[in-house]
């Protein structure tokens, strides 16, 4: 009886002592999620804001400074129409909305809204090379301007090398480098140089989803095009951002970012060539709602 009493209470230790193990060993987590599905179907809007920047216009000899002020809006619906793998080879995007509104204290004040080419439009793109996409309108021939947004765009890309490989822990930091960065700013902005610092910082729950808090920091330059598609204007962009990724599906639900922007470059206005420098803060914010995995696309 007193072995039996030794060796119960022994075995108690070891299963309390196993629990506590269990217990203390650190969780991890696959930030870059599952594969793309076909038949998902999400929204993403994002507004961005620039506030107040002090704005210099250089044309036909005259020099002319004021405060501007501009706001991006996208709303924009995409239906994932093909995957291979962990790629997604062609999809379908609604353009419900995409414009900027820009403000100047020029001249007593003055405001312009004005819409992309784009908007309102329905997308096929299909991926034909390593990060080269070839984009068409459904149902309809592009205008020549609507060409030239077309060839800025890009597609669903996969975004794994922003994220480390494997599972990894609360409080784990990397760096993303340049050549990754383009899955993040897309072609708005392209031969990006720099790197940004990445932490995963907790997990909590966004409207019923398990999610990943992920904050960014660094410096990034690179060019911006012009409306024919040219790289005329330099761009320096110091930036923090956190982000909402889900791991169920490797979406990003919520994003907030803020920071500081430099523009410097040459635009046509009116055929006339246009000397701009921009320089002020930035913010915006973007969140994406998956409506379906498994939605009816439109036949094309």
């Amino acid at each position: 009886m007193c072995w039996l009493a030794r060796g119960g209470s022994s075995l108690a230790v070891m299963i309390l002592l196993s629990c506590v193990s269990w217990a203390l060993q650190e969780q991890t987590y696959d930030l870059r999620g599952p594969a793309p599905q076909k038949g998902m179907t999400f929204r993403t809007t994002t507004i961005l804001k620039i506030k107040d920047a002090d704005t210099t216009l250089k044309v036909m000899g005259q020099s002319l400074k004021m405060k501007m002020s501009m706001k991006m809006e996208s709303d924009e619906e995409q239906k994932i129409l093909e995957v291979n793998g962990r790629e997604v080879t062609k999809s379908q995007a609604h353009i419900h909305k995409e414009r900027a509104v820009i403000t100047s204290d020029f001249g007593g004040g003055m405001e312009i809204t004005q819409p992309t080419e784009l908007e309102g439009q329905t997308i096929i793109s299909e991926l034909v090379g390593k990060g080269k996409w070839k984009h068409r309108l459904l149902d309809v021939q592009p205008t020549e301007k609507q060409k030239k947004e077309l060839d800025n765009r890009i597609g669903v890309e996969n975004d794994d090398e922003l994220f480390p490989e494997g599972k990894v822990a609360v409080g784990h930091q990397w760096e993303v480098p340049a050549d990754a960065l383009r899955k993040m700013f897309g072609n708005s902005i392209i031969d990006v140089k720099g790197k940004i610092r990445q932490k995963f910082v907790r997990v909590e729950k966004l409207d019923g989803e398990e999610c990943a808090v992920i904050e960014s920091e660094g410096k990034i330059k690179g060019k911006m095009k012009n409306e024919d598609g040219e790289p005329t204007i330099d761009v320096i962009m110091e930036l923090k951002a956190t982000a909402w990724r889900s791991l169920k599906t490797g979406v990003e639900l919520k994003g907030n970012f803020s920071g500081r922007i430099e523009l410097s470059g040459t635009q046509k206005v009116d055929d006339a060539e246009v000397m701009i420098e921009m320089q002020g803060p930035f913010s915006g914010e973007s969140r994406t709602e998956i409506l379906s995995m498994k939605k009816k696309v439109i036949k094309d």
